[in-house]
């Protein structure tokens, strides 16, 4: 890699300025530093740098390989994305996809400290913009042979208190002005899968089991959508364009 000099780095910041009209730089005790013009300009820099890599990775054959460390909230792992994982897999034999499912507090921590380029969960577990945003009801959802009586609060399986879409659920219930009773708590999908021969619980429509039926008209609106790290390599923009064009999943 070669290294430019300064009269060369200089010439370009003018060129640049003297392109958007305005200062970018001043001078301070410590140096050059940006003025709030140039501050407003680094992230669309960034974003032409990472569109440039991303460029650079489609179409030069050198970048075919690699691995995309995905998180996937536990629920949506049982959804059409695990066919479009496959596809994506098929098409592009030499990206390997290290997919882990989890809860939603656990893939936002996971992601918070770099562990996963990519992760879809809760828009509500992480403080930062999303790429691609979905929206899902969670609906009441009972055994269809469960006798619930009517004149006693519903037994409800709710999440465990770290998820947030525990939050959701009660409000919209009390929204529904519906009396209910806390029959248990389940940690994974798994667990509200089995807890529902038991009591009423909520779950995203393409998580609810044929025998199982829904208890209208109560239901909560969550969003589940899709984070991208910053540094993420050029594999896991393609899959998240891939992904994009395979489900109705829209840009933020």
């Amino acid at each position: 890699m070669y290294k430019r000099t300064q009269a060369s780095v200089s010439l370009q910041i003018r060129k640049l300025e003297n392109l958007i009209g305005t200062k970018l730089f001043k001078r301070s005790s410590s140096g050059l530093v940006l003025k709030p013009s140039g501050e407003q300009l680094v992230p669309y820099a960034r974003e032409i740098l990472r569109l440039n890599d991303q460029i650079d990775w489609r179409f030069n054959s050198k970048h075919t390989e690699g691995r995309v460390r995905l998180g996937i909230v536990e629920d949506f792992a049982a959804t059409p994305l695990a066919d479009i994982l496959k596809m994506f897999r098929d098409r592009n034999p030499k990206i390997a996809i290290d997919l882990i499912a989890e809860a939603n507090k656990r893939l936002a921590d996971m992601f918070e400290i770099d562990k996963r380029d990519a992760v879809v969960c809760d828009v509500s577990s992480l403080n930062c913009k999303p790429i691609l945003l979905c929206s899902e009801d969670l609906l009441l959802v009972v055994r269809t042979d469960l006798a619930i009586p009517l004149d006693a609060p519903l037994p409800i399986i709710m999440f465990d208190q770290c998820c947030p879409w525990r939050g959701p659920t009660a409000a919209a219930l009390s929204a529904g002005s519906i009396s209910w009773n806390l029959a248990g708590q389940a940690p994974t999908l798994l667990a509200v899968v089995a807890a529902v021969h038991v009591g009423i619980a909520p779950m995203i429509a393409r998580t609810i089991p044929a025998d199982r039926a829904t208890n209208p008209p109560e239901s909560a609106r969550v969003n589940i959508d899709l984070y991208v790290q910053l540094n993420a390599p050029g594999e896991a923009h393609h899959l998240v364009d891939f992904v994009a064009a395979q489900t109705e999943l829209r840009r933020s």
